[in-house]
Protein backbone atom coordinates (compact mmCIF):
# COMPACT_ATOMS: atom_id res chain seq x y z
CA UNK A 1 0.00 0.00 0.00
CA UNK A 2 1.46 3.15 -0.80
CA UNK A 3 2.92 5.27 1.90
CA UNK A 4 3.14 2.44 4.15
CA UNK A 5 6.17 0.98 6.13
CA UNK A 6 7.16 -2.39 6.59
CA UNK A 7 9.39 -2.17 9.38
CA UNK A 8 12.67 -3.62 9.51
CA UNK A 9 13.58 -7.44 10.12
CA UNK A 10 14.28 -8.02 13.07
CA UNK A 11 18.14 -9.53 13.91
CA UNK A 12 17.39 -12.58 14.86
CA UNK A 13 15.52 -13.16 11.91
CA UNK A 14 14.55 -17.02 11.84
CA UNK A 15 12.35 -19.74 9.88
CA UNK A 16 9.57 -21.38 11.41
CA UNK A 17 8.43 -24.38 10.69
CA UNK A 18 4.65 -26.76 11.56
CA UNK A 19 5.01 -29.04 14.01
CA UNK A 20 4.03 -32.41 12.63
CA UNK A 21 0.78 -34.21 13.20
CA UNK A 22 -0.76 -30.30 14.27
CA UNK A 23 -4.34 -29.83 13.43
CA UNK A 24 -5.16 -27.70 10.16
CA UNK A 25 -5.71 -24.12 11.55
CA UNK A 26 -9.28 -22.53 9.71
CA UNK A 27 -8.96 -19.23 8.65
CA UNK A 28 -10.36 -17.53 11.69
CA UNK A 29 -13.55 -16.07 10.28
CA UNK A 30 -17.26 -16.74 12.01
CA UNK A 31 -18.42 -20.07 12.88
CA UNK A 32 -21.72 -21.17 12.72
CA UNK A 33 -22.39 -22.10 16.16
CA UNK A 34 -26.00 -23.37 17.86
CA UNK A 35 -28.02 -20.16 18.52
CA UNK A 36 -26.47 -17.76 16.35
CA UNK A 37 -23.04 -16.65 15.03
CA UNK A 38 -20.47 -14.86 16.59
CA UNK A 39 -17.38 -13.05 16.37
CA UNK A 40 -14.60 -14.15 18.71
CA UNK A 41 -13.47 -12.18 21.04
CA UNK A 42 -9.31 -12.25 20.65
CA UNK A 43 -7.14 -14.41 21.99
CA UNK A 44 -4.03 -12.40 22.78
CA UNK A 45 -5.23 -9.23 24.30
CA UNK A 46 -2.33 -7.40 25.64
CA UNK A 47 -2.25 -4.11 26.01
CA UNK A 48 -0.08 -1.11 24.40
CA UNK A 49 0.57 1.77 26.37
CA UNK A 50 0.96 5.36 26.01
CA UNK A 51 2.00 6.01 29.68
CA UNK A 52 4.41 2.74 29.79
CA UNK A 53 2.24 1.30 32.44
CA UNK A 54 1.99 -2.12 30.63
CA UNK A 55 4.79 -4.32 29.19
CA UNK A 56 4.19 -2.91 25.65
CA UNK A 57 5.01 0.88 25.50
CA UNK A 58 3.87 2.99 22.83
CA UNK A 59 7.02 3.41 20.27
CA UNK A 60 7.57 4.20 16.44
CA UNK A 61 8.81 1.10 14.59
CA UNK A 62 8.33 -1.41 17.22
CA UNK A 63 5.06 -3.09 16.16
CA UNK A 64 3.63 -4.81 13.20
CA UNK A 65 0.23 -4.94 11.82
CA UNK A 66 -0.78 -8.04 10.20
CA UNK A 67 -3.81 -7.80 8.13
CA UNK A 68 -5.89 -8.39 4.90
CA UNK A 69 -7.09 -6.13 2.31
CA UNK A 70 -10.05 -8.80 1.74
CA UNK A 71 -11.07 -9.21 5.56
CA UNK A 72 -13.75 -6.33 7.05
CA UNK A 73 -11.81 -6.89 10.89
CA UNK A 74 -8.79 -6.08 9.28
CA UNK A 75 -9.95 -3.76 7.41
CA UNK A 76 -11.32 -1.13 10.61
CA UNK A 77 -7.16 -1.39 11.93
CA UNK A 78 -6.09 -0.29 8.23
CA UNK A 79 -8.70 2.57 8.15
CA UNK A 80 -7.36 3.71 11.74
CA UNK A 81 -3.66 3.62 11.12
CA UNK A 82 -4.21 5.34 7.41
CA UNK A 83 -6.22 8.26 8.81
CA UNK A 84 -4.55 8.42 11.88
CA UNK A 85 -1.10 8.52 10.01
CA UNK A 86 0.12 5.94 11.87
CA UNK A 87 1.95 3.86 8.88
CA UNK A 88 4.86 6.01 9.60
CA UNK A 89 5.61 4.32 13.14
CA UNK A 90 3.94 1.26 12.56
CA UNK A 91 4.80 -1.41 10.17
CA UNK A 92 2.33 -3.60 8.15
CA UNK A 93 2.63 -7.15 6.26
CA UNK A 94 -0.49 -8.13 3.99
CA UNK A 95 -1.59 -11.95 4.09
CA UNK A 96 -2.49 -13.02 0.31
CA UNK A 97 -6.58 -12.92 0.02
CA UNK A 98 -7.10 -16.63 -0.13
CA UNK A 99 -6.90 -19.01 2.60
CA UNK A 100 -6.58 -22.55 2.47
CA UNK A 101 -7.07 -25.53 4.65
CA UNK A 102 -4.21 -24.10 6.44
CA UNK A 103 -5.83 -20.91 6.88
CA UNK A 104 -4.33 -17.38 5.97
CA UNK A 105 -0.46 -16.92 3.88
CA UNK A 106 1.54 -14.90 3.17
CA UNK A 107 1.80 -13.51 -0.81
CA UNK A 108 5.45 -14.11 -0.70
CA UNK A 109 5.94 -17.21 0.05
CA UNK A 110 7.28 -16.17 3.27
CA UNK A 111 7.28 -13.27 5.98
CA UNK A 112 10.01 -10.94 5.45
CA UNK A 113 10.19 -9.98 9.22
CA UNK A 114 9.70 -13.42 10.77
CA UNK A 115 10.11 -16.24 8.14
CA UNK A 116 6.72 -17.21 9.00
CA UNK A 117 4.91 -19.07 5.85
CA UNK A 118 1.82 -18.97 7.59
CA UNK A 119 -0.19 -16.86 10.15
CA UNK A 120 -0.42 -19.68 12.33
CA UNK A 121 3.19 -19.44 12.56
CA UNK A 122 3.15 -16.57 14.57
CA UNK A 123 0.22 -17.88 16.52
CA UNK A 124 2.42 -20.48 17.69
CA UNK A 125 5.89 -18.72 18.15
CA UNK A 126 4.11 -16.81 20.63
CA UNK A 127 1.72 -19.94 22.25
CA UNK A 128 3.48 -23.19 21.00
CA UNK A 129 0.16 -24.95 22.36
CA UNK A 130 -2.28 -22.80 20.76
CA UNK A 131 -5.03 -24.40 18.50
CA UNK A 132 -7.03 -21.49 16.75
CA UNK A 133 -8.65 -19.38 15.78
CA UNK A 134 -5.88 -18.31 13.42
CA UNK A 135 -7.50 -14.48 12.62
CA UNK A 136 -6.39 -11.24 11.33
CA UNK A 137 -5.51 -9.09 12.07
CA UNK A 138 -3.01 -8.68 15.00
CA UNK A 139 0.00 -6.54 16.65
CA UNK A 140 3.34 -8.07 16.53
CA UNK A 141 5.68 -6.76 19.10
CA UNK A 142 9.08 -6.85 16.92
CA UNK A 143 11.05 -7.01 20.10
CA UNK A 144 10.03 -9.91 22.00
CA UNK A 145 8.63 -11.58 18.81
CA UNK A 146 5.19 -12.13 20.10
CA UNK A 147 1.81 -11.08 19.39
CA UNK A 148 0.60 -8.08 21.36
CA UNK A 149 -3.18 -8.80 20.57
CA UNK A 150 -5.60 -10.08 18.13
CA UNK A 151 -8.64 -8.51 19.68
CA UNK A 152 -10.06 -6.57 16.97
CA UNK A 153 -12.23 -4.45 18.45
CA UNK A 154 -9.15 -2.99 21.60
CA UNK A 155 -6.77 -3.08 18.37
CA UNK A 156 -8.71 -0.08 16.84
CA UNK A 157 -8.72 1.66 20.30
CA UNK A 158 -5.30 1.39 21.22
CA UNK A 159 -4.21 3.41 17.93
CA UNK A 160 -7.09 5.97 18.39
CA UNK A 161 -6.00 6.53 22.18
CA UNK A 162 -2.48 5.27 23.04
CA UNK A 163 -0.84 5.82 20.03
CA UNK A 164 -2.10 9.64 20.24
CA UNK A 165 1.62 11.32 20.12
CA UNK A 166 2.49 9.80 16.81
CA UNK A 167 -0.80 10.90 15.15
CA UNK A 168 0.16 12.62 11.82
CA UNK A 169 -0.88 16.88 12.52
CA UNK A 170 -4.77 17.28 12.12
CA UNK A 171 -5.96 13.99 12.33
CA UNK A 172 -9.61 13.26 13.56
CA UNK A 173 -10.14 12.06 17.23
CA UNK A 174 -11.98 9.14 16.23
CA UNK A 175 -12.86 8.00 19.95
CA UNK A 176 -13.12 11.33 21.73
CA UNK A 177 -13.68 10.89 25.82
CA UNK A 178 -17.40 12.58 25.44
CA UNK A 179 -18.54 10.57 23.19
CA UNK A 180 -17.39 7.05 23.94
CA UNK A 181 -20.85 6.04 25.29
CA UNK A 182 -22.65 6.94 22.20
CA UNK A 183 -20.18 5.12 20.13
CA UNK A 184 -19.91 1.75 21.88
CA UNK A 185 -23.69 2.01 21.96
CA UNK A 186 -24.21 1.99 18.28
CA UNK A 187 -20.99 0.53 17.68
CA UNK A 188 -22.43 -2.75 19.56
CA UNK A 189 -25.74 -2.09 17.68
CA UNK A 190 -24.10 -2.68 14.35
CA UNK A 191 -21.82 -5.26 15.42
CA UNK A 192 -24.71 -7.67 16.50
CA UNK A 193 -27.03 -6.80 13.79
CA UNK A 194 -24.50 -5.60 10.75
CA UNK A 195 -21.05 -6.50 11.12
CA UNK A 196 -21.87 -10.29 12.17
CA UNK A 197 -25.72 -10.21 11.19
CA UNK A 198 -24.70 -10.75 7.34
CA UNK A 199 -22.77 -14.37 8.48
CA UNK A 200 -25.23 -15.42 10.89
CA UNK A 201 -27.97 -15.21 7.94
CA UNK A 202 -25.25 -16.45 5.45
CA UNK A 203 -24.37 -19.43 7.67
CA UNK A 204 -27.81 -19.93 8.88
CA UNK A 205 -29.04 -23.25 9.45
CA UNK A 206 -32.47 -23.18 9.64
CA UNK A 207 -35.06 -21.10 7.90
CA UNK A 208 -35.62 -19.38 11.43
CA UNK A 209 -32.73 -18.41 11.86
CA UNK A 210 -31.83 -17.15 8.61
CA UNK A 211 -35.10 -15.13 8.71
CA UNK A 212 -34.13 -13.32 12.05
CA UNK A 213 -30.76 -12.65 11.24
CA UNK A 214 -31.99 -11.31 7.53
CA UNK A 215 -34.80 -8.91 9.54
CA UNK A 216 -32.40 -7.57 12.04
CA UNK A 217 -29.58 -6.49 9.36
CA UNK A 218 -32.54 -4.71 7.37
CA UNK A 219 -33.92 -2.91 10.19
CA UNK A 220 -30.60 -1.84 11.46
CA UNK A 221 -29.98 -0.62 7.41
CA UNK A 222 -33.29 1.00 6.94
CA UNK A 223 -32.83 2.82 10.49
CA UNK A 224 -29.17 4.17 9.82
CA UNK A 225 -30.40 5.35 6.65
CA UNK A 226 -33.26 7.55 7.91
CA UNK A 227 -30.28 8.68 10.69
CA UNK A 228 -27.89 9.79 8.00
CA UNK A 229 -30.82 11.48 6.39
CA UNK A 230 -29.77 14.20 9.19
CA UNK A 231 -26.45 13.58 10.00
CA UNK A 232 -23.28 13.74 7.99
CA UNK A 233 -21.50 10.77 9.82
CA UNK A 234 -22.95 8.60 12.64
CA UNK A 235 -22.76 10.99 15.11
CA UNK A 236 -23.41 14.34 13.11
CA UNK A 237 -20.01 15.86 11.84
CA UNK A 238 -17.53 14.05 13.65
CA UNK A 239 -16.13 11.09 11.94
CA UNK A 240 -15.77 8.57 14.76
CA UNK A 241 -14.65 4.53 15.53
CA UNK A 242 -18.46 4.01 14.49
CA UNK A 243 -17.86 4.58 11.42
CA UNK A 244 -14.41 2.94 10.95
CA UNK A 245 -16.11 -0.53 12.29
CA UNK A 246 -19.71 0.08 10.16
CA UNK A 247 -17.79 0.81 6.65
CA UNK A 248 -16.10 -2.50 5.90
CA UNK A 249 -19.86 -4.37 6.08
CA UNK A 250 -21.10 -1.70 3.73
CA UNK A 251 -18.35 -1.71 1.60
CA UNK A 252 -18.96 -5.49 1.10
CA UNK A 253 -22.58 -5.33 1.06
CA UNK A 254 -23.49 -5.21 -2.77
CA UNK A 255 -20.69 -7.27 -3.92
CA UNK A 256 -20.39 -10.60 -1.28
CA UNK A 257 -23.05 -10.24 1.28
CA UNK A 258 -26.35 -9.76 -1.17
CA UNK A 259 -25.68 -12.40 -3.47
CA UNK A 260 -23.43 -14.74 -0.89
CA UNK A 261 -25.19 -14.69 2.00
CA UNK A 262 -28.38 -14.08 0.99
CA UNK A 263 -28.71 -10.79 2.24
CA UNK A 264 -30.85 -10.16 -0.49
CA UNK A 265 -34.17 -8.04 0.35
CA UNK A 266 -31.96 -4.60 -0.48
CA UNK A 267 -28.48 -3.49 -2.17
CA UNK A 268 -26.62 -1.01 -0.36
CA UNK A 269 -27.72 1.30 -3.72
CA UNK A 270 -30.80 0.99 -3.04
CA UNK A 271 -30.29 3.43 0.29
CA UNK A 272 -30.48 6.80 -0.96
CA UNK A 273 -28.54 8.07 2.15
CA UNK A 274 -26.73 5.04 3.26
CA UNK A 275 -24.91 5.18 -0.41
CA UNK A 276 -23.97 8.29 -0.17
CA UNK A 277 -22.36 7.93 3.36
CA UNK A 278 -20.44 5.36 2.12
CA UNK A 279 -19.19 6.64 -0.79
CA UNK A 280 -18.18 10.08 1.49
CA UNK A 281 -16.23 7.52 3.85
CA UNK A 282 -14.74 6.23 0.57
CA UNK A 283 -13.30 9.91 -0.34
CA UNK A 284 -11.63 10.01 3.22
CA UNK A 285 -7.75 9.15 4.05
CA UNK A 286 -7.95 5.23 4.74
CA UNK A 287 -11.64 4.54 3.50
CA UNK A 288 -11.29 3.86 -0.62
CA UNK A 289 -7.61 2.68 -0.55
CA UNK A 290 -7.72 -0.17 1.69
CA UNK A 291 -11.36 -1.12 -0.33
CA UNK A 292 -9.67 -4.05 -2.60
CA UNK A 293 -12.80 -5.63 -4.21
CA UNK A 294 -10.65 -7.73 -6.48
CA UNK A 295 -9.14 -8.93 -3.15
CA UNK A 296 -12.23 -9.37 -1.26
CA UNK A 297 -13.87 -11.27 -4.33
CA UNK A 298 -11.42 -13.47 -4.54
CA UNK A 299 -11.27 -14.24 -0.51
CA UNK A 300 -14.98 -15.19 -0.33
CA UNK A 301 -15.34 -16.86 -4.02
CA UNK A 302 -11.93 -18.73 -4.18
CA UNK A 303 -11.04 -19.30 -0.17
CA UNK A 304 -11.21 -23.05 1.13
CA UNK A 305 -13.91 -22.11 3.89
CA UNK A 306 -16.27 -19.72 1.90
CA UNK A 307 -15.27 -20.58 -1.36
CA UNK A 308 -17.64 -22.10 -4.58
CA UNK A 309 -16.03 -25.84 -6.10
CA UNK A 310 -14.82 -23.89 -9.34
CA UNK A 311 -12.75 -20.81 -8.02
CA UNK A 312 -15.02 -18.97 -10.40
CA UNK A 313 -15.10 -15.22 -9.59
CA UNK A 314 -18.31 -12.74 -10.96
CA UNK A 315 -17.86 -9.90 -13.00
CA UNK A 316 -20.40 -7.46 -11.25
CA UNK A 317 -21.49 -5.63 -9.64
CA UNK A 318 -20.27 -2.58 -11.17
CA UNK A 319 -20.67 0.02 -8.53
CA UNK A 320 -19.08 3.59 -9.12
CA UNK A 321 -17.89 4.26 -5.42
CA UNK A 322 -16.50 8.31 -6.50
CA UNK A 323 -20.10 9.27 -8.02
CA UNK A 324 -19.92 12.40 -6.26
CA UNK A 325 -22.19 12.06 -2.70
CA UNK A 326 -23.23 15.65 -1.89
CA UNK A 327 -22.55 15.14 1.83
CA UNK A 328 -19.45 17.58 2.64
CA UNK A 329 -22.17 20.53 3.11
CA UNK A 330 -24.06 18.70 6.14
CA UNK A 331 -23.97 19.37 9.34
CA UNK A 332 -24.74 17.02 12.24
Amino acid sequence: MPGWTTGAAPSDNGTFANPPGDSSPSTGSLPAIPGGLIRRQGSFTGRISRDGSTEFPAEPSRYQLYASLACPWSQRALIACRLLGLDRVIGLTLTDPVADEQGWRFADASDPLTGARLLADLYRATDRGYRGPFSVPLIWDLRTRRIVSNDVAQITVMLETEFRPFHRPGAPDLYPAARRRDIESLATLIFHTVNTGVYKAGLAATQASYDRAVEAVFTTLDALDERLARRRFLLGDLLTEADVRLYPTLARFDAIYYQMFNCNLRRLTDYHHLWAYARDLYAHPGFGETTDLGQIKRHYYQSTEWGSRYGILPIGPTLDWTEPHGRARMRG
